[in-house]
């Protein structure tokens, strides 16, 4: 069965779903939050089609990058 094209827009998340997955990642484990980066990386990769990763997945990724940073950093 082949996998049907999406046809919803390309949009951004807005500023409550950027807070939201903020307050989401900010309550987890370092080590969830590294579960969290290497799944919300292997979303964002390039597909074989050249299609470029969604928007909101790029949002996601940044968002547990920054909190893992945040993290690193001793708080």
């Amino acid at each position: 069965m082949s996998k049907r094209p999406d046809f919803t827009p390309d949009r951004p998340l807005s500023a409550e779903q950027v807070a939201s997955l903020r307050h989401r990642f900010g309550s987890m484990s370092i080590t969830a939050l590294y579960d969290a980066y290497n799944a919300a990386w292997l979303r964002c990769k390039v597909e074989r089609d050249g299609k470029a990763p969604r928007a909101e997945k790029i949002q996601e990724l940044v968002q547990v990058w920054k909190e893992l940073r945040k993290v690193g950093k001793g708080g």
